[in-house]
């Protein structure tokens, strides 16, 4: 997918710098959210796990963030469009930071307004024009609010949905080139270095998504539990792969993970494993330390990567490289390529989001 991460960092950054009179004069109030909070907020809406309400395609990217005002000045929500295609308008409130409206396309009465003034005025979705607009036929002088008084009360689930997205956005990230900073084995750095693997792991018979581009979408946290399956089938727990298929095993798995991008997948995992006769057991892992005794206990480890707002992507790690240079380096499976010879530096052109360990017992 395109990568607009480091747009998103710089707008982050200027918002964080910004002063209060700065903020006043920009029409921006103690409620206010920013335009990566709008961000966050119109990417999960749009981005639907339920191939039917997916609005968003597999490339999309961020493509314009613009405040919309009422008339007197204050920014009451945040028009979020996508590349190729999208949009949804956000409410400027972060006690109720809702989606008022969204489509398929660009609005086309908010880009051209945008192409006229460098503010918009928005009192709902149909009254909609240019701040530099002196006359104009409308029936009320009502604002949003007016129109809808709900936007301005409380909403403890959208609030807590916010909450939950900004945890996936760190303060400072390094974007890639949209490769995941992905390091093939024969380009990693010289010098000397500690390593492990877990058993079996050069001998599986790994997944990877261009396999099952034909019956899924945005697949690499189904295809990541599939290659828990195969990896465990090969050190002996036979039952995990159905009739000695990657496509069937795949297949099971999908109806229980189903399309991504999903955040977690260590219960769906644990649900596969015990439909075929097996107790998974897991355990999160905090950090580069924590891997290396997972490996040292030969439990491969699940990690989600963030490489975009809407761009994340499930890896195992099955190894790891810990140079006396201070790189430190996870061996993974990166469910493009079935092989174990790549490698990725921790937080190192994609952000390492979270971790689990995994095994049998």
């Amino acid at each position: 997918m395109k990568k607009f991460l480091s747009f998103m960092l710089s707008l982050a950054l200027m918002l964080s710098l910004a002063t209060s009179a700065f903020a006043a004069e920009n029409g921006i109030t103690s409620n206010s959210m920013s335009e990566l909070d709008a961000a966050l907020i119109a990417g999960s809406i749009l981005n639907s796990q339920d191939p039917a309400n997916d609005m968003l395609t597999d490339n999309a990217a961020v493509d314009d963030i613009l405040p919309l005002y009422n008339e007197a000045g204050t920014i009451v929500a945040y028009y979020v469009s996508f590349s190729p295609s999208g949009y949804a308008v956000v409410n400027n409130n972060c006690e109720n930071p809702t989606v008022i409206e969204f489509g398929l396309e660009k609005n086309t009465l908010i880009e051209d307004a945008a192409h006229t003034s460098n503010r918009i005025i928005y009192n709902n979705p149909t009254e909609i024009y240019p701040a530099n607009q002196s006359s104009r036929s409308r029936s009320s002088q009502l604002d949003l609010y007016d129109y809808f008084p709900e936007l301005n009360t409380a909403n403890a689930a959208a609030t807590s949905l916010l909450e939950s997205l900004r945890q996936l956005v760190p303060d400072a990230v390094v974007c890639s080139d949209g490769d995941y900073g992905f390091i093939d084995w024969g380009n990693m750095p010289s010098g000397s270095y500690t390593s492990d693997i877990v058993s079996k792991a050069t001998t599986t018979d790994w997944a990877t998504t261009g396999e099952f581009t034909s019956i899924a979408k945005n697949h690499c946290g189904a295809t990541a539990v599939t290659n828990f399956a195969l990896y465990f089938a090969n050190r002996g727990y036979s039952n995990l792969k159905i009739n000695s298929s990657v496509y069937d095993t795949f297949v099971a798995v999908h109806k229980i993970v189903g399309n991504g991008p999903v955040m977690t997948i260590a219960d769906e995992t644990k649900e596969y494993f015990s439909d075929r006769g097996y107790t998974l057991n897991t355990s999160s892992v905090a950090d580069f330390s924590g891997i290396k005794t997972a490996i040292g206990n030969d439990r491969p480890c699940g990690i989600l990567l963030a490489n975009g707002i809407v761009d994340w992507h499930w890896i195992i790690c099955v190894g790891y490289r810990d140079y006396s240079s201070g790189g430190k380096y996870m061996r993974i499976v990166d469910g493009w390529n079935d092989t174990t010879l790549k490698f990725y530096l921790c937080n190192s052109g994609s952000v390492w989001i979270s971790a689990t360990q995994y095994w049998v017992s």
